[in-house]
């Protein structure tokens, strides 16, 4: 009977210890949105069908980064390329959430070739435990080669919820050290329980 308060509190630590291990090391959920790529007023419209996909997690670890990612993809085929030897295209975007670290933090371009797609990441880290809400910004700029005159109107601008949870006040690497080292200590103990235990059998 006295074998039983050892062996009860060696599997408490061991069941407590590896729920916070899976809690630090579990892969946060990802979700994508997508949606079409609409026209801008008083801009050209691209001459092929594109999609907009932004994959981002939902829920993140407190004091852990995430990467946002927009890509700008193409589907079908371009009906005429008259636009891209008009134009030179640009696809530009932003990322705006207040009370994170976010990087890159000002706008990034890149050059968008008929039929070719566009990706952006941003790399997010929550300050504090908290719920965030931030606008994910497209643009297109449409560079007229015959006389360098430009046109640039915003074609997307999609809301993202993130929120950044802590377990007890830990951050995930809290989590996960406080995981390991409960861990250690019910596989030392359990040993120890063992060994007296046939030591005294």
């Amino acid at each position: 009977m006295k074998r039983k308060p050892g062996l009860f509190m060696v599997s408490l630590i061991m069941v407590v210890s590896l729920s916070l291990l899976a809690w630090g090391f579990w892969p946060p959920h990802r979700e994508t949105i997508i949606l079409p790529l609409l026209p801008a007023d008083g801009m050209p419209s691209l001459p092929e069908k594109r999609m907009i996909h932004l994959t981002f997690s939902p829920v993140i670890r407190t004091g852990e980064t995430q990467t946002v990612e927009l890509d700008l993809v193409t589907e079908g085929e371009t009906a005429s390329a008259s636009l891209y030897q008009e134009y030179n295209v640009v696809s530009e975007a932003r990322l705006e959430l207040p009370f994170a670290d976010v990087r890159p933090a000002d706008l990034v371009s890149t050059a968008l070739l008929e039929g070719g797609d566009a990706t952006f990441y941003w790399e997010v880290h929550p300050l504090e435990v908290s719920d965030l809400q931030g606008t994910v910004w497209l643009y297109l700029r449409l560079i007229r080669k015959a006389d360098g005159m430009e046109t640039r109107k915003p074609v997307s601008a999609q809301v993202i919820e993130i929120s950044s949870k802590s377990l007890v006040g830990w951050t995930g690497s809290e989590v996960r050290v406080a995981g390991s080292v409960g861990l250690l200590l019910g596989l030392s103990l359990g040993i120890l329980v063992l060994g007296a235990s046939r030591g005294n059998s």
